[in-house]
């Protein structure tokens, strides 16, 4: 069975600024029963992912990166596509390979159409789309909200993690956040929260991802409210395997999301690495972290400080908890047995379009 992943303008399949939505789709093609027949189509990066055949397109638009995808798709002749995140795109590709079953993989919150056009637009658009993935059940449920028509066609399969890869390191006093340059993480709030607690010999490290220049801003910003304390480090956008060996060593993973994550992949490599985990409770971040993390209602200074506080003052039971996190990600959310559910997935969708 050929399999083609389509991952639409944003995305940057390198090991160099990947996306979380990069890494989701690269793990699932790696514990692949159809590795060797799957090849990802996407905008053209200058060191691309070196295990997985990549096709690259160059365009400017959107519209342009449809075009590119679609030439690529007809040479490679896929029996199932998967179109991540982008409805617009998923619903493009259908319409001009009529004869291949196009999935969308959806990992966020989709933006809410305000008039009765826009959402009779996009129902025609989802019409095309043989089924949809979600990461969670959260964003399922928001989804069938305004497309209810989409029911019987949905599927929730949550992110995973190679636990064989994702693996704890001897354990330092090390609070690590994983994500996005971005206001919105919590970031702010996890470094005030670091600057008011009782943590002597702890560390916090800022692992933030830089794509665009809001987020480099913003990234400058932390550095400079961090005032070059040596018990305070900034990296910007660190290669995948530098970021495993960072929560490798960390015993705490502060991810104290403010907005409603879908099924938030550091969460879930956090837990696999044994890190004690504090994160938001919002969107389907209780889904993926379970009963092993710390949940906030509410993010700021001082709900995030009073998350750490306990995790820092007991050894004990920071361990305890880093050990649960290990177990919850090795019994719940394996790539193994993630990626059976989505290859099962796709060979149903070959066989329907093969029987049409």
């Amino acid at each position: 069975m050929r399999v083609s992943i389509v991952l639409p303008r944003g995305m940057r399949f390198s090991p160099e600024g990947a996306t979380s939505i990069d890494l989701v789709a690269r793990d699932l093609i790696l514990a692949s029963r159809y590795r060797e027949t799957t090849t990802v189509i996407g905008a053209a990066v200058d060191n691309p992912f070196p295990d997985v055949p990549f096709r690259s397109v160059v365009a400017s638009s959107q519209r342009g990166m449809v075009a590119g995808c679609v030439d690529r798709l007809k040479v490679a002749e896929p029996d199932v596509i998967v179109v991540h995140q982008h409805p617009e795109s998923a619903a493009a590709i259908a319409r001009a390979l009529p004869h291949v079953p196009v999935v969308l993989h959806r990992h966020g919150l989709l933006k809410r159409q305000k008039t009765f056009l826009s959402r009779w637009r996009r129902a025609r658009q989802l019409a095309r789309i043989r089924r949809v993935i979600f990461v969670s059940e959260f964003i399922r449920g928001t989804f069938l909200e305004d497309f209810p028509g989409v029911a019987d066609r949905s599927e929730v399969i949550p992110n995973g993690v190679d636990t064989g890869l994702w693996l704890p390191g001897p354990k330092e006093r090390r609070i690590t956040y994983v994500g996005r340059a971005r206001a919105d993480k919590g970031i702010g709030e996890l470094l005030d929260a670091f600057l008011g607690l009782d943590a002597p010999g702890w560390t916090l490290s800022l692992v933030m991802s830089v794509q665009t220049e809001e987020e480099a801003a913003f990234a400058r910003s932390i550095e400079a409210r961090a005032g070059g304390r040596t018990d305070i480090e900034v990296h910007r956008s660190l290669t995948i395997d530098a970021v495993r060996a960072e929560l490798a060593r960390s015993a705490i993973a502060a991810l104290p999301s403010i907005v409603r994550e879908g099924f938030p992949r550091a969460v879930v490599e956090a837990m696999s690495c044994g890190c004690a985990v504090i994160a938001g409770n919002g969107g389907g971040t209780p889904e993926a972290a379970g009963p092993a993390a710390l949940l906030m209602d509410s993010i700021s200074a001082d709900t995030v400080r009073e998350a750490l506080a306990p995790l820092v003052s007991d050894a004990e039971d920071c361990r305890a908890r880093g050990a649960a996190a290990r177990a919850h990600a090795t019994g719940h959310l394996d790539l193994a047995v993630v990626a059976r559910r989505y290859d099962d997935l796709l060979q149903r969708m070959a066989a329907k379009g093969q029987s049409r």
